[in-house]
Formats: structure tokens, C-alpha cells, sequence
């Protein structure tokens, strides 16, 4: 008679690569790695049925780090490679990695689709408010009066609020958090806290993470202002929003 075999539940070791982490010094995209990977052994699932796709940026080199199926895809399409991974596979687990400029400059109409159509997926926004992997431009997310070399007098729009644009696309969940936030290493609650619920199917999820860019802009709470007056922290809809079920902000 055969013996039962016993699953081992995975450790936050499973969940990472032989890849060397390239990345520059205290970016914040280790410390959301790092989140990532300590928080799916809590959520029960398994590599071999979970999907990371990215587009291009400095974000999207995650799937190289997690030791699970990847996509790392062309600039802004993301959502739209993932989305034919959820429908050749609806099983599988599929997240969905980007950046501001990846997510909402040219991939903005794909990701209101995405978001619009229902897919049951996790869409991670690493939102640094500059084009970091290009050198500096300023981005949909860049506060007025940003100085770079796209805006060397400073820029003149009003930024881009991923949350807002999430809520106003149709996501169901959306959630802001911090890559200094002290539970962000350590603890799932300030990120995916829908995943954590496996049964809570077609759901869909978009959550954007403030995170400092140590090479571009070194301060964490933005970058050079060429002007006064500008907002220090972006606006965050109201809690009635419609089709909103849940929506949580981390300071």
C-alpha cells in the first residue's frame, strides 16, 4: 500500500530565484520583493500555478526574481498578455506588475480595460512619479513643477492619482501602500490583503505602491520642485465610490 505523501506548505525560500537582484541601492523595489515573496506562503498558493507579468520599466524585472511562471512583456501591454494567460488558464494565479509610466502613459487604456472587463487578477503598481529606468523624464504620477530632462522648467500638469483612476475604471479593491511602511517586509495586510482570501473569486484587484527611487530622487517624499505650492500628498476618493467594496489607504 502506497504511504500518503504530505504537501509541504511553501516558505518565503521557494518564492525566489537564482537571479541576481539588479536593482539600484536602497531602491524601494527589494523591500516589495521581499513583501511579495514572504506573502505567498500565507496565501496557500503554489509556484507552479502562479504568474507574474510585466511590462517594461524598472519594476519589471520582477518576474526574473520569483520563482514562478513570468512574462516580462513589451512596454504598457501587460495587462493585455495577462489577460490571455487568465483566459487560456482561468486557474492560474496571475499578477500583474508595473509602473506609472508602464501602467498609466502608455499602457493607461490597456489597464482600464483590464480593470473595466473584470479579470480575476492582482495588478501591483510600483509608483516612483519619474521614468527611473529612462533616465529621469517626469511621468503621469509627477508632481507639478518636477524638474527633469523632459521638464527642465518644471512640469506644468497635475499628476496622474493611480487609485483614483483605478476606482474610476471599475476595480473592486484598490489599496495604497509604502515601501518605508514598517509592516511592508513583513507582513501582507499594507498590500494584498484580497489575495488572502483564495475563495473570493473574479475579483478585481489593483493596489499602487508609493516607493522611492534612490537614484533619480533620493528623498522619499518626491522629487526636485522647481515651483511652491505643490500637493504633498495625492487625493484619495471617497470610500463610497461606486462598485468600490473595499478600499484601503496605507500611510
Amino acid at each position: 500500500m502506497n504511504e500518503i505523501t504530505t504537501i509541504r506548505p511553501s516558505t518565503p525560500k521557494d518564492w525566489e530565484t537564482d537571479q541576481e537582484v539588479r536593482w539600484c541601492p536602497g531602491c524601494g523595489d527589494y523591500a516589495i520583493l521581499k513583501a511579495v515573496q514572504r506573502t505567498m506562503p500565507e496565501l496557500g498558493v503554489a509556484p507552479e500555478n502562479t504568474v507574474f507579468v510585466s511590462g517594461i520599466g524598472c519594476s519589471s524585472r520582477f518576474p526574473y526574481y520569483m520563482e514562478t511562471y513570468g512574462f516580462h512583456t513589451i512596454h504598457g501591454r501587460a495587462p493585455a498578455v495577462a489577460t490571455g494567460v487568465k483566459l487560456a488558464n482561468p486557474e492560474l494565479d496571475v499578477w500583474i506588475i508595473t509602473g506609472d509610466g508602464d501602467a498609466l502613459s502608455i499602457g493607461g487604456n490597456h489597464t482600464m480595460h483590464l480593470l473595466r472587463r473584470n479579470l480575476d487578477c492582482l495588478f501591483l503598481l510600483f509608483n516612483n512619479e519619474i521614468y527611473g529606468l529612462t533616465k529621469g523624464q517626469y511621468s503621469p504620477t509627477s508632481r507639478e513643477g518636477t524638474l527633469s530632462p523632459s521638464t527642465p522648467i518644471g512640469s506644468g500638469d497635475r499628476p496622474a492619482n493611480p487609485c483614483a483612476f483605478a476606482l474610476g475604471s471599475g476595480a473592486r479593491f484598490v489599496a495604497r501602500g509604502f515601501d518605508v511602511h514598517k509592516n511592508l517586509p513583513t507582513s501582507s495586510r499594507p498590500l494584498m490583503p484580497t489575495r488572502a482570501r483564495p475563495s473570493s473569486r473574479s475579483s478585481r484587484t489593483a493596489s499602487s505602491t508609493t516607493r522611492t527611487c534612490s537614484t533619480i530622487s533620493p528623498h522619499p517624499r518626491g522629487r526636485r520642485i522647481a515651483s511652491s505650492g505643490w500637493p504633498m500628498e495625492s487625493r484619495c476618493c471617497s470610500p463610497a465610490a461606486p462598485r468600490a467594496s473595499r478600499w484601503t489607504v496605507t500611510n
